[in-house]
C-alpha cells in the first residue's frame, strides 16, 4: 500500500469517530465496573492519566486508519441499485463470468501496434482467440438492434458507441471512435458511452455476473481524466441508468490503476 492512500480526510475522520466510540465506550465500561485507570498504573495527578488517555486515543486513530486504508487497498464491495459491485485487482481474463472487451466502433480486429495495439486489452483478447475469420464472422452477423443500429461511414460499417456484441463468453463493446489510427472519445462521449452500456448489458447478460475493466484507463484516454475519475464515472452511470441488472458486477483494475485510485474514499461516495 502507498503511504499516499493515507491522505484521505474521509479516512481520517471515520478513523477519528471510530477511536472516540472506543475511548467513550471503554470509560463507559469502566465506571459501570467501577474501575479506575489508577488501579494499574500508580498515577496520582489528573493530566499524567489525561496524557495516557490521549496517548492511547492517538495510537488507536493511527491503527485503525492504517488498517481501514490496508482493507481497501486491493478490494471494496458496493451496493449500487441492489448490484453487489466488487471493485478489485485482478485479471480480467481468469474470471468465470461475462468479461466485457473494449474495442472501437468498426469492431476492428486486427492486432498491428497501428489499428490496435498488443498491449492493450483489446489487442491481448484478440491474440489469445485462435480463430479470428469466426470472430469477424460473429461481428458480421450480429442482429441490428432498433436502438443501436449499425451505419456506414467512408465506407466502412460501424456502430453507435456503448453497443455490445455477445462471443463465447465475452461482451465486446463498441467503446471508442476511430480516426488517422487513433482512439478518440471525449468526456461526453465516454459517459454516453457507458449509459448506453448499461442498457445493453441488461438486454444480452442472461443473468450472468459480469466482469469488466477499467474503461478508459487503458490505450484510450479520457481528455483530463484520471483513473479516480473514470471509475467514479463508472459507477455514476450505473447508478443513474435505467438498465435491470440483478447479477452482480465486478470491476477489475491492474495494480497501477489500483496504487492511483483511493478506493476508501470511492466506497464512502458510494
Amino acid at each position: 500500500m502507498k503511504i499516499s492512500k493515507l491522505h484521505s480526510k474521509v479516512l481520517w475522520k471515520d478513523s477519528f469517530l471510530y477511536a472516540v466510540s472506543f475511548i467513550a465506550a471503554i470509560e463507559t465500561i469502566c465506571a459501570i465496573a467501577d474501575f479506575s485507570i489508577t488501579d494499574v498504573v500508580n498515577i496520582q495527578k489528573w493530566w499524567e492519566k489525561g496524557l495516557i488517555i490521549l496517548g492511547v486515543f492517538l495510537l488507536l486513530w493511527i491503527i485503525t486508519a492504517v488498517i481501514k486504508a490496508l482493507r481497501a487497498d486491493h478490494a471494496i464491495t458496493l451496493k449500487i441499485k441492489g448490484i453487489t459491485v466488487r471493485i478489485e485487482e485482478g485479471d480480467i481474463f481468469k474470471s468465470p463470468n461475462w468479461k466485457l472487451i473494449p474495442f472501437n466502433e468498426f469492431f476492428d480486429t486486427i492486432v498491428d501496434d497501428v489499428v490496435i495495439a498488443r498491449n492493450s486489452l483489446n489487442g491481448k483478447f484478440i491474440e489469445r482467440l485462435q480463430d479470428i475469420d469466426d470472430l469477424n464472422k460473429k461481428i458480421d452477423e450480429a442482429e441490428d438492434i432498433p436502438s443501436m443500429k449499425r451505419k456506414t461511414k467512408a465506407g466502412r460499417t460501424y456502430y453507435p458507441l456503448g453497443r455490445i456484441i455477445t462471443y463465447q463468453d465475452y461482451l465486446l463493446l463498441a467503446f471508442s471512435h476511430f480516426e488517422n489510427n487513433q482512439a478518440k472519445l471525449s468526456h461526453n462521449e465516454y459517459e454516453i458511452c457507458l449509459r448506453a452500456m448499461w442498457n445493453e448489458i441488461s438486454r444480452v447478460y442472461a443473468h450472468r455476473p459480469v466482469t469488466i475493466p477499467l474503461l478508459g484507463g487503458g490505450i484510450t484516454r479520457i481528455t483530463d481524466k484520471n483513473e479516480f475519475h473514470l471509475l467514479r464515472c463508472i459507477l455514476c452511470t450505473l447508478k443513474t441508468s435505467d438498465a435491470q441488472i440483478y447479477q452482480p458486477i465486478t470491476i477489475v483494475l491492474t495494480r497501477e490503476s489500483i496504487d492511483k485510485i483511493n478506493l476508501y474514499d470511492i466506497k464512502k461516495i458510494f
